[in-house]
């Protein structure tokens, strides 16, 4: 995975950019999940983070890929602040943020898209959660930017 892409880089950018003023827009009808999307490696990049005043505890971020199946694709980061690891959050912040994910996609996308997640075969943390998220991977294959060996879950979903 390239430094860009790791979730906890994203920590650090969010809370430097936080110290700087800048501040994301609250998702409606939650108290601390926030959302900021912009443009990012050529795509659309949605970020979501749960916050603890302006400290980053969960980020989930989904940056548009090629298509799949001639859908749009999106690959799917996730990281949780470290002291808060092992204690069952992280799965279910990532379902919530995927159903918010399907309200905050733009109707250009269409009713189906893919969620893809290429997870390091050494992390045997994160693949635990995507099998949790997704069931059995798709295929095994190399990252195709880092070189990485990765185990890959390519998710069909349907608003």
């Amino acid at each position: 995975m390239l430094e860009d892409q790791n979730p906890m880089t994203g920590f650090r950018t969010l809370e430097q950019a936080f110290s700087q003023g800048f501040r994301m827009k609250r998702v409606p009808f939650t108290d601390d999940i926030f959302i900021e999307k912009d443009i990012a490696l050529g795509a659309e990049r949605y970020t979501y983070a749960r916050l603890k005043k302006l400290k980053v505890q969960q980020i989930v971020v989904l940056n548009g890929n090629q298509p799949l199946n001639d859908l749009p694709c999106f690959c799917l980061f996730y990281g949780t602040l470290e002291e808060l690891r092992g204690k069952g959050l992280t799965v279910s912040f990532i379902e919530k943020i995927l159903e918010q994910f399907k309200k905050d996609l733009h109707k250009r996308y269409g009713k189906e898209y893919y969620i893809e997640a290429l997870i390091e075969t050494d992390n045997e943390a994160s693949l635990a959660i995507a099998a949790k998220l997704f069931g059995e991977p798709s295929h095994d294959g190399v990252d195709e930017r880092s070189g990485v060996p990765t185990r890959v879950w390519q998710y069909k979903v349907t608003r």
